[in-house]
């Protein structure tokens, strides 16, 4: 396994279970959802370095869940940080309708509570992490663009034709959107899941993007309420 996903699996069996989300003092999470060729990576990779957060993408998510559930005496010392999470996330999204056809949402659910718990705060890309922090001090945006601008950078980067993009891109989002339909019977792009969507057709800049990002925080944290 990389060592990354060690090093967040020593983090998450570190981190002490706190009740009411992330540990006082905790740093910022954002969870980023973004359109194959938007440039979400690059701007959640922008961000991470300003916040000097780590940044969590799918691969490293994936990882430590493969060996979480692999593993199962790992797995009892994550239920133990994360049990009173899972238990309120439970109640939360359920509402009646048993989506757990699988234990990787259980796995899925608890590394990503387990992030929140270490108060080590971070940049998570993809996996329905919007959706699992739901209820949490979360930033939750959505890096989007139209499918034109999309497949024309995704031609130019993978050097193929722009026919061949537009086909990768509508396979690589579809194939987004179907997962977190699966998992969590959402849809990917639901507005009301985010707190801030940004259309890089023209804002297309990573430190840019993530300057505007790291201002919705700040106002979000310093709103006054009407």
């Amino acid at each position: 396994m990389p060592t990354d996903s060690l090093k967040l699996i020593e983090a998450l069996l570190k981190a002490h279970a706190h009740e009411g989300g992330s540990p006082p003092g905790a740093k910022p999470l954002v969870a980023i959802s973004r359109d194959y060729g938007s440039g979400g990576r690059e701007i959640s990779a922008a961000l991470a370095k300003r916040l000097v957060v780590p940044l969590y993408d799918k691969e490293l998510l994936d990882a430590v869940i493969e060996r979480s559930g692999a593993d199962p005496h790992l797995m009892e010392r994550l239920d133990e940080k994360t049990r009173g999470f899972w238990d309120s996330w439970i109640i939360s999204m359920l509402s009646g309708e048993n989506v757990l056809k699988e234990n990787y949402l259980r796995h899925l659910v608890k590394v990503v509570l387990g992030i929140l718990n270490t108060g080590d705060g971070g940049v998570l890309i993809g996996r329905g992490a919007h959706l699992i922090l739901a209820n949490q001090d979360v930033l939750r945006v959505r890096i989007t663009a139209s499918p034109e601008t999309c497949a024309k950078r995704i031609a130019h980067w993978r050097k193929i034709s722009q026919e061949e993009a537009v086909k990768e891109v509508n396979r690589v989002n579809e194939g987004r959107a179907k997962f977190v339909w699966d998992v969590f019977k959402k849809r990917l792009n639901d507005p009301t899941a985010f707190d801030l969507t940004i259309n890089t057709d023209h804002l297309n800049k990573p430190d840019e993007v993530a300057e505007l990002i790291i201002f919705a925080m700040q106002y979000r944290h310093n709103r006054n309420p009407v």
